[in-house]
């Protein structure tokens, strides 16, 4: 199944990715939760994935702090990084990646309020595919873990939204999906 979301994922033009983006931004802006949410988690898109760059840069804007995972290679770990400007914050690291420069901030993980999520597939239960890793639900886990549960938002292209996605018992479902079509409540 990863194989095929990611062939999705790569026919996904440069100008259905930007028209995607243009749509997709108001709907993570006026959703009440994350406008409400001082401290929020996005992520820099790697590849074809929906950016999240104009929301960022909006977000900073009205004075929310977004911070954005640092990777860990060898512990397959993740950490929050605060930002202020996408365009002299982040550097090119692994795979490609935008990462945080090193010189930037920790947020202590227990001030997140919402983690934007990016996957290869979502479906109407909450159920989410990333990439195989398990980065981001080793990193919610150690959060559940310690008491704290931010509300976890996924956010992709309408086309990534499918009947079902396997699970495994360390999987984290989103409390809802938004795309460039809009939000989707779990059923």
């Amino acid at each position: 199944m990863r194989a095929t979301l990611k062939g999705t994922l790569e026919r996904v033009t440069p100008e259905q990715a930007r028209a995607a983006t243009d749509t997709h931004t108001p709907h993570l802006l006026s959703d009440p939760t994350i406008a409400s949410a001082s401290t929020i988690l996005a992520y820099a898109a790697f590849g074809t994935e929906l950016s999240l760059d104009p929301f960022i840069t909006a977000a900073l804007d009205r004075g929310q702090t977004i911070v954005i995972p640092n990777i860990d290679w060898a512990t397959k770990s993740m950490a929050p990084v605060a930002i202020t400007n996408l365009a002299n914050d982040l550097e090119t690291g692994r795979y490609d990646i935008r990462v945080p420069k090193p010189r930037l901030a920790l947020v202590e993980p227990a001030q997140l309020d919402v983690i934007l999520l990016p996957g290869l597939a979502f479906d109407r239960a909450g159920n989410r595919l990333g990439r195989g890793a398990g980065f981001y639900d080793r990193f919610i886990s150690a959060l559940h873990e310690a008491g704290h549960r931010p509300t976890l938002i996924g956010v992709c292209y309408h086309a990534q939204v499918v009947d079902s996605v396997p699970t495994e018992p360390h999987d984290h479902r989103v409390d809802r999906v938004i795309t460039e079509r809009g939000p989707l409540e779990p059923v």
